[in-house]
């Protein structure tokens, strides 16, 4: 069967969380090019615990995985890529938050404090939070870049 005849598809194969780029080297590794069976490996860190195949063979695969650490014993699954679509664009932390919502800030002097979004200044790229921690209301604007959503359980 030649290059252009073989069908690729994506496969999500699961693994100890933070351990994923272990697991794709050790992948990576074992791979024989010349058989052109699996064409990349690749991680998406928004989805841990998850590393990507895209190959011919869901059997070939397991063969090649089998044994391997960190690979949990579950079966490997096709993933079509408009499934993988909304993690793989990324977009600015501005557009994913809204105001009243709850968020974290990652970087800079404040790193590690919450608070809640009062505006949102998408041409500076810049967020108004009130601080959680302070005993009276204290306005504070941050780049958006240093904060991350916090989610809510």
């Amino acid at each position: 069967m030649s290059q252009t005849e073989k069908k690729f598809q994506i496969f999500a194969m699961r693994t100890t969380v933070g351990q994923e780029k272990n697991v794709a080297r050790l992948l990576s590794n074992r791979v024989d090019e010349a058989e052109g069976e699996i064409s990349s490996i690749f991680i998406l860190p928004n989805l841990r615990g998850y590393v990507f195949i895209e190959g011919v063979d869901k059997d070939r695969i397991a063969i090649l995985t089998q044994g391997m650490m960190h690979v949990k014993s579950r079966p490997i699954t096709s993933v079509s890529i408009d499934e993988l679509r909304q993690h793989i664009v990324e977009r600015p932390v501005v557009e994913t938050i809204s105001e009243g919502e709850m968020v974290e800030v990652i970087a800079g002097p404040l790193k590690g404090v919450t608070g809640k979004v009062l505006r949102i200044d998408k041409q500076k790229n810049s967020v108004t939070i009130e601080l959680t921690e302070s005993t009276y209301p204290l306005p504070i604007s941050v780049p958006a870049r240093h904060l991350r959503p916090v989610k809510q359980q």
